[in-house]
Protein backbone atom coordinates (compact mmCIF):
# COMPACT_ATOMS: atom_id res chain seq x y z
CA UNK A 1 0.00 0.00 0.00
CA UNK A 2 1.12 3.54 -1.18
CA UNK A 3 -0.45 6.99 -1.12
CA UNK A 4 2.11 9.22 -2.47
CA UNK A 5 5.55 9.54 -4.39
CA UNK A 6 7.16 12.58 -2.97
CA UNK A 7 9.64 14.22 -0.59
CA UNK A 8 8.15 16.13 2.73
CA UNK A 9 9.94 17.14 5.51
CA UNK A 10 6.98 16.08 7.45
CA UNK A 11 5.06 13.13 7.36
CA UNK A 12 3.54 11.62 10.44
CA UNK A 13 1.52 9.10 8.79
CA UNK A 14 4.05 7.76 6.50
CA UNK A 15 2.33 8.41 2.96
CA UNK A 16 5.07 9.82 1.25
CA UNK A 17 7.98 7.31 -0.23
CA UNK A 18 10.30 9.75 -2.44
CA UNK A 19 10.67 8.83 -6.06
CA UNK A 20 14.33 7.02 -5.55
CA UNK A 21 12.92 4.45 -3.20
CA UNK A 22 9.96 4.03 -5.22
CA UNK A 23 12.08 2.93 -7.79
CA UNK A 24 14.34 1.08 -5.68
CA UNK A 25 11.13 -0.94 -4.45
CA UNK A 26 9.59 -1.28 -8.01
CA UNK A 27 13.38 -2.74 -8.99
CA UNK A 28 12.66 -5.60 -6.53
CA UNK A 29 9.47 -6.53 -7.31
CA UNK A 30 10.67 -6.69 -10.98
CA UNK A 31 14.12 -8.93 -10.07
CA UNK A 32 11.83 -11.23 -8.36
CA UNK A 33 8.48 -11.12 -11.46
CA UNK A 34 6.42 -10.59 -8.28
CA UNK A 35 4.51 -7.81 -9.15
CA UNK A 36 0.80 -8.95 -9.72
CA UNK A 37 -2.92 -7.25 -10.44
CA UNK A 38 -4.51 -6.78 -7.30
CA UNK A 39 -7.43 -9.34 -9.12
CA UNK A 40 -5.10 -12.15 -8.70
CA UNK A 41 -6.44 -12.10 -4.86
CA UNK A 42 -10.04 -12.75 -6.24
CA UNK A 43 -8.75 -16.75 -6.62
CA UNK A 44 -6.18 -18.61 -5.79
CA UNK A 45 -4.34 -17.58 -8.73
CA UNK A 46 -2.09 -15.00 -6.46
CA UNK A 47 -1.12 -17.51 -3.58
CA UNK A 48 1.67 -19.61 -2.91
CA UNK A 49 3.95 -21.11 -0.11
CA UNK A 50 6.41 -18.69 -1.48
CA UNK A 51 4.61 -15.34 -1.21
CA UNK A 52 6.05 -14.76 -4.66
CA UNK A 53 3.16 -12.59 -5.98
CA UNK A 54 2.85 -8.60 -4.71
CA UNK A 55 0.59 -6.32 -6.05
CA UNK A 56 0.79 -2.72 -5.57
CA UNK A 57 -2.22 -0.11 -4.67
CA UNK A 58 -2.16 3.67 -3.99
CA UNK A 59 -5.13 5.52 -2.11
CA UNK A 60 -6.43 8.93 -2.86
CA UNK A 61 -5.27 9.32 -5.90
CA UNK A 62 -2.60 12.43 -5.30
CA UNK A 63 -1.57 13.92 -8.45
CA UNK A 64 2.01 12.12 -7.70
CA UNK A 65 0.81 8.63 -9.12
CA UNK A 66 0.50 9.98 -12.34
CA UNK A 67 3.22 12.40 -12.46
CA UNK A 68 6.05 10.94 -10.55
CA UNK A 69 4.66 7.14 -10.05
CA UNK A 70 3.47 6.01 -13.86
CA UNK A 71 7.08 6.36 -15.40
CA UNK A 72 8.96 4.22 -13.24
CA UNK A 73 5.57 1.81 -13.10
CA UNK A 74 6.10 1.56 -16.76
CA UNK A 75 10.13 1.41 -16.56
CA UNK A 76 9.59 -1.66 -14.56
CA UNK A 77 6.39 -3.31 -16.34
CA UNK A 78 4.43 -3.39 -12.47
CA UNK A 79 0.67 -3.09 -12.60
CA UNK A 80 -0.88 -0.98 -9.94
CA UNK A 81 -4.31 0.29 -8.74
CA UNK A 82 -5.18 3.56 -7.72
CA UNK A 83 -8.40 4.03 -5.54
CA UNK A 84 -9.23 6.83 -5.88
CA UNK A 85 -11.97 9.10 -4.03
CA UNK A 86 -14.12 10.49 -6.40
CA UNK A 87 -15.87 14.49 -5.10
CA UNK A 88 -12.11 14.96 -4.31
CA UNK A 89 -10.98 14.58 -7.85
CA UNK A 90 -9.90 18.16 -9.05
CA UNK A 91 -10.26 19.90 -5.98
CA UNK A 92 -7.71 22.48 -5.75
CA UNK A 93 -7.13 22.08 -2.12
CA UNK A 94 -5.51 19.60 0.17
CA UNK A 95 -6.83 16.55 1.66
CA UNK A 96 -8.25 17.61 5.27
CA UNK A 97 -5.27 15.60 7.08
CA UNK A 98 -2.31 17.03 4.93
CA UNK A 99 -3.61 20.74 5.47
CA UNK A 100 -3.91 19.86 9.52
CA UNK A 101 -0.39 18.52 9.20
CA UNK A 102 0.75 21.67 7.98
CA UNK A 103 -0.79 23.74 10.24
CA UNK A 104 -0.05 21.83 13.28
CA UNK A 105 3.30 20.66 12.52
CA UNK A 106 4.64 22.66 9.96
CA UNK A 107 3.92 26.12 11.13
CA UNK A 108 6.99 28.20 12.77
CA UNK A 109 5.32 28.91 15.88
CA UNK A 110 1.60 28.00 17.28
CA UNK A 111 -0.34 30.51 19.82
CA UNK A 112 -0.71 28.99 23.61
CA UNK A 113 -4.75 28.11 23.07
CA UNK A 114 -6.89 27.44 20.57
CA UNK A 115 -11.11 27.32 20.72
CA UNK A 116 -12.74 25.36 18.13
CA UNK A 117 -16.42 24.18 17.62
CA UNK A 118 -15.84 20.49 16.54
CA UNK A 119 -19.57 19.24 15.62
CA UNK A 120 -21.86 19.54 18.85
CA UNK A 121 -18.58 20.21 20.88
CA UNK A 122 -17.26 23.25 21.78
CA UNK A 123 -13.21 21.96 22.42
CA UNK A 124 -10.83 24.22 24.52
CA UNK A 125 -6.71 23.15 23.72
CA UNK A 126 -3.99 24.59 25.77
CA UNK A 127 -0.29 24.69 24.12
CA UNK A 128 3.01 24.69 25.66
CA UNK A 129 4.80 25.10 22.12
CA UNK A 130 8.43 25.39 22.40
CA UNK A 131 10.95 26.14 19.56
CA UNK A 132 12.50 22.48 19.83
CA UNK A 133 9.06 21.23 19.10
CA UNK A 134 8.98 21.76 15.39
CA UNK A 135 11.78 20.48 14.68
CA UNK A 136 11.14 16.61 16.29
CA UNK A 137 7.76 16.70 14.82
CA UNK A 138 9.89 16.32 11.67
CA UNK A 139 10.51 12.55 12.58
CA UNK A 140 7.89 11.57 14.38
CA UNK A 141 5.84 8.17 13.11
CA UNK A 142 1.92 9.00 14.92
CA UNK A 143 0.65 5.56 14.71
CA UNK A 144 4.53 4.32 16.16
CA UNK A 145 5.37 6.79 18.78
CA UNK A 146 2.46 8.23 20.21
CA UNK A 147 2.15 11.80 20.70
CA UNK A 148 5.20 13.47 22.84
CA UNK A 149 4.87 17.11 22.65
CA UNK A 150 1.81 19.36 22.93
CA UNK A 151 2.26 20.34 18.99
CA UNK A 152 2.27 16.02 18.39
CA UNK A 153 -0.84 16.06 21.37
CA UNK A 154 -2.96 18.98 19.49
CA UNK A 155 -2.35 16.90 16.49
CA UNK A 156 -3.90 13.69 17.21
CA UNK A 157 -6.68 15.24 18.98
CA UNK A 158 -7.89 17.42 16.27
CA UNK A 159 -7.24 14.33 13.63
CA UNK A 160 -9.56 12.12 15.38
CA UNK A 161 -11.93 14.45 15.96
CA UNK A 162 -12.47 15.81 12.39
CA UNK A 163 -12.17 12.37 10.74
CA UNK A 164 -15.77 12.16 12.43
CA UNK A 165 -17.38 15.00 10.69
CA UNK A 166 -18.85 15.82 7.31
CA UNK A 167 -16.57 16.52 4.37
CA UNK A 168 -18.01 20.51 4.73
CA UNK A 169 -17.64 21.02 8.75
CA UNK A 170 -14.13 19.00 7.64
CA UNK A 171 -13.00 22.25 4.93
CA UNK A 172 -14.39 24.59 7.93
CA UNK A 173 -12.56 23.25 10.77
CA UNK A 174 -9.49 22.75 9.04
CA UNK A 175 -9.47 26.60 7.45
CA UNK A 176 -9.93 27.54 10.83
CA UNK A 177 -7.03 25.72 12.39
CA UNK A 178 -4.74 27.04 9.05
CA UNK A 179 -5.74 30.59 9.88
CA UNK A 180 -5.53 30.12 13.33
CA UNK A 181 -1.89 28.80 13.10
CA UNK A 182 -1.11 32.06 10.59
CA UNK A 183 -0.32 29.22 7.23
CA UNK A 184 -2.18 29.81 4.47
CA UNK A 185 -5.26 28.49 3.14
CA UNK A 186 -3.97 27.48 -0.03
CA UNK A 187 -1.56 24.42 0.12
CA UNK A 188 1.16 23.05 -2.05
CA UNK A 189 -0.09 22.20 -5.78
CA UNK A 190 2.23 18.84 -5.41
CA UNK A 191 -0.44 17.64 -2.76
CA UNK A 192 -3.72 17.65 -4.81
CA UNK A 193 -5.89 14.97 -5.82
CA UNK A 194 -5.29 14.25 -9.69
CA UNK A 195 -8.27 15.72 -11.65
CA UNK A 196 -11.40 13.75 -13.33
CA UNK A 197 -9.43 14.51 -16.46
CA UNK A 198 -6.03 13.39 -15.66
CA UNK A 199 -7.58 10.36 -14.29
CA UNK A 200 -10.19 9.06 -17.19
CA UNK A 201 -7.22 10.05 -19.36
CA UNK A 202 -4.85 7.05 -18.55
CA UNK A 203 -8.21 4.63 -17.61
CA UNK A 204 -7.04 2.75 -20.74
CA UNK A 205 -3.60 2.11 -19.58
CA UNK A 206 -2.31 -1.26 -19.37
CA UNK A 207 -0.90 -1.15 -16.27
CA UNK A 208 -3.08 0.85 -14.80
CA UNK A 209 -6.07 0.10 -12.86
CA UNK A 210 -8.60 2.13 -10.62
CA UNK A 211 -10.86 1.35 -8.09
CA UNK A 212 -13.06 3.14 -5.73
CA UNK A 213 -12.59 4.80 -2.26
CA UNK A 214 -15.71 6.18 -1.38
CA UNK A 215 -17.00 9.52 -2.80
CA UNK A 216 -15.49 11.63 0.03
CA UNK A 217 -13.30 9.37 2.33
CA UNK A 218 -15.61 9.50 5.36
CA UNK A 219 -15.09 6.80 7.98
CA UNK A 220 -17.74 4.31 6.81
CA UNK A 221 -18.22 2.37 10.81
CA UNK A 222 -19.13 5.84 12.14
CA UNK A 223 -22.11 6.19 9.32
CA UNK A 224 -25.48 5.35 9.32
CA UNK A 225 -26.44 2.80 6.82
CA UNK A 226 -27.56 5.27 4.30
CA UNK A 227 -24.77 7.50 4.87
CA UNK A 228 -22.49 4.55 4.00
CA UNK A 229 -24.56 4.05 0.83
CA UNK A 230 -23.93 7.24 -0.06
CA UNK A 231 -20.30 6.93 0.30
CA UNK A 232 -20.21 3.22 -1.32
CA UNK A 233 -22.45 3.37 -3.79
CA UNK A 234 -22.12 6.95 -4.74
CA UNK A 235 -18.27 7.09 -5.06
CA UNK A 236 -18.28 3.86 -7.21
CA UNK A 237 -21.34 4.87 -9.88
CA UNK A 238 -18.91 8.16 -9.98
CA UNK A 239 -15.85 6.84 -10.73
CA UNK A 240 -17.63 4.35 -13.62
CA UNK A 241 -19.26 7.48 -15.10
CA UNK A 242 -15.64 9.27 -14.75
CA UNK A 243 -13.81 6.38 -16.79
CA UNK A 244 -16.52 4.96 -18.50
CA UNK A 245 -16.09 1.02 -17.67
CA UNK A 246 -16.67 -1.30 -14.89
CA UNK A 247 -14.98 -1.12 -11.56
CA UNK A 248 -13.94 -4.44 -10.08
CA UNK A 249 -12.08 -3.24 -6.74
CA UNK A 250 -12.78 -0.51 -3.78
CA UNK A 251 -10.57 0.24 -0.59
CA UNK A 252 -11.71 1.14 3.08
CA UNK A 253 -11.26 4.96 3.99
CA UNK A 254 -8.71 4.28 6.55
CA UNK A 255 -8.98 1.09 6.63
CA UNK A 256 -11.69 0.81 8.54
CA UNK A 257 -14.70 -1.51 7.98
CA UNK A 258 -18.02 -3.09 9.58
CA UNK A 259 -20.65 -5.46 8.95
CA UNK A 260 -22.88 -2.91 7.21
CA UNK A 261 -20.52 -1.20 5.14
CA UNK A 262 -18.90 -5.20 3.82
CA UNK A 263 -22.17 -6.02 2.35
CA UNK A 264 -22.97 -2.87 1.01
CA UNK A 265 -19.09 -3.38 -0.87
CA UNK A 266 -20.20 -6.84 -1.56
CA UNK A 267 -23.56 -5.59 -3.37
CA UNK A 268 -21.04 -3.84 -6.07
CA UNK A 269 -20.10 -6.91 -7.59
CA UNK A 270 -16.23 -6.12 -7.05
CA UNK A 271 -13.80 -8.87 -7.03
CA UNK A 272 -11.42 -7.47 -4.20
CA UNK A 273 -11.50 -5.15 -1.24
CA UNK A 274 -8.63 -3.77 0.62
CA UNK A 275 -8.38 -2.93 4.51
CA UNK A 276 -5.45 -1.03 6.66
CA UNK A 277 -4.57 -4.75 8.56
CA UNK A 278 -0.79 -5.13 8.54
CA UNK A 279 -0.57 -8.43 7.37
CA UNK A 280 0.55 -10.46 4.30
CA UNK A 281 -2.68 -11.91 2.34
CA UNK A 282 -3.22 -15.87 2.70
CA UNK A 283 -5.94 -17.72 0.57
CA UNK A 284 -8.41 -17.90 3.45
CA UNK A 285 -9.12 -14.72 4.11
CA UNK A 286 -11.87 -12.86 3.36
CA UNK A 287 -11.61 -11.20 -0.54
CA UNK A 288 -13.64 -8.42 0.34
CA UNK A 289 -11.30 -7.45 3.25
CA UNK A 290 -7.93 -8.34 2.57
CA UNK A 291 -5.09 -6.68 4.61
CA UNK A 292 -2.15 -4.80 3.02
CA UNK A 293 1.56 -4.13 4.11
CA UNK A 294 2.06 -0.35 4.35
CA UNK A 295 5.64 0.96 2.41
CA UNK A 296 7.44 3.43 3.99
CA UNK A 297 11.03 4.89 2.64
CA UNK A 298 13.50 1.87 2.37
CA UNK A 299 16.13 1.53 -0.38
CA UNK A 300 16.19 -2.06 -2.35
CA UNK A 301 17.87 -3.93 0.39
CA UNK A 302 16.09 -2.85 3.55
CA UNK A 303 12.77 -3.28 1.17
CA UNK A 304 14.22 -7.03 0.54
CA UNK A 305 14.78 -7.64 3.99
CA UNK A 306 11.16 -6.17 5.21
CA UNK A 307 9.08 -8.22 2.88
CA UNK A 308 11.41 -11.64 3.50
CA UNK A 309 12.31 -11.44 7.06
CA UNK A 310 9.40 -9.85 8.16
CA UNK A 311 6.49 -11.10 6.07
CA UNK A 312 8.15 -14.11 4.40
CA UNK A 313 7.31 -12.86 1.09
CA UNK A 314 9.80 -13.62 -1.88
CA UNK A 315 10.87 -16.01 -0.21
CA UNK A 316 14.05 -17.75 -1.56
CA UNK A 317 13.56 -21.64 -3.08
CA UNK A 318 14.49 -24.06 -0.38
CA UNK A 319 13.57 -21.55 2.56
Amino acid sequence: MYHRVAEESCDPWGLCVSPAAFADQMAVLAKYRAAVDLTAFSSGEGYSKSGASIAVTFDDAYVDNLTAALPIIEKYEIPITIFAVSQTLGRRREFWWDALTRAILESATLPVSLTLKLGEDVREFAIDDRPEDRALAQNWVADEDGPRTDREKLYVELWNAIVLLPPEAQDLVTDEILLWAGASLKGPESRYPATREELSGHAGHPLLHIGSHTRTHRSLPDLSLAEQAEEIEGGHRDLEETIGARIDRFSYPFGRLNSSAKKLVEALGVDVACTSAVSAATSTMDRLALPRLQSVERDEEAFTRWLQDEHHLLLRVGR
